[in-house]
């Protein structure tokens, strides 16, 4: 098992930090690595109806352009995922879920990165108005089960988290569907 033998802080901003980390490894030599600290998110696939998916399309500024994706949001420290989740999906789209179903959790990139992100499948929803955060500019737009399956296709759904989410509902409940 690879030990952190020195963590230095290279950086820490409002939402990450970065360490450059002395390691051993298992041979027991020494060796290096950077690392980026996150406290870890959430995404939600929100079923508006029993067809229809909500997506957030907003401005992306470290891709410099404006995608879609699921409903998500960062996790504060110690927060719970599924509280986490319920409150992204209510800020982001002003709905709330009548069931909130754990689908999966995964890292977002491994090798560098420290965050684990956790995905919900949403249902049962109820509007009670939006609140989105002060810096927070996005708008909520609703797609067809077909148009997601044929916008991941076209690659026009191009956020990793939001295509791990559909896949996994695919897999598990899209045959299911009455």
């Amino acid at each position: 098992m690879n030990d952190i033998l020195k963590e230095e802080l290279i950086y820490e901003g409002r939402v990450c930090r970065l360490t450059h980390d002395t390691v051993t490894f298992d041979d027991g030599s020494i060796g290096y690595r950077d690392v980026l600290h996150l406290n870890g998110a959430v995404a939600i696939l929100a079923f508006k109806d029993a067809d229809h998916i909500m997506l957030v399309q907003q401005y992306r500024h470290a891709i410099e352009q404006q995608i879609l994706e699921l409903p998500a949001g960062m996790l504060e420290k110690g927060e719970d995922p599924l509280e986490a989740a319920k409150r992204e999906l209510e800020e982001e789209t002003g709905y709330r879920a009548g069931k909130m179903t754990f689908l999966a959790s995964f890292f977002t990139s491994p090798g560098v990165v420290k965050e684990t992100i956790h995905l919900y499948l949403a249902t049962d929803l109820t509007f009670v108005g939006q609140h989105l955060d002060d810096d927070e500019y996005l708008s909520v737009r609703t797609f067809s089960v077909d148009e997601i399956e044929q916008m991941i296709a076209d690659n026009r759904l191009n956020d990793g988290k939001s295509i791990i989410a559909w896949l996994l509902w695919k897999d598990r409940y899209k045959n299911n569907r009455s």
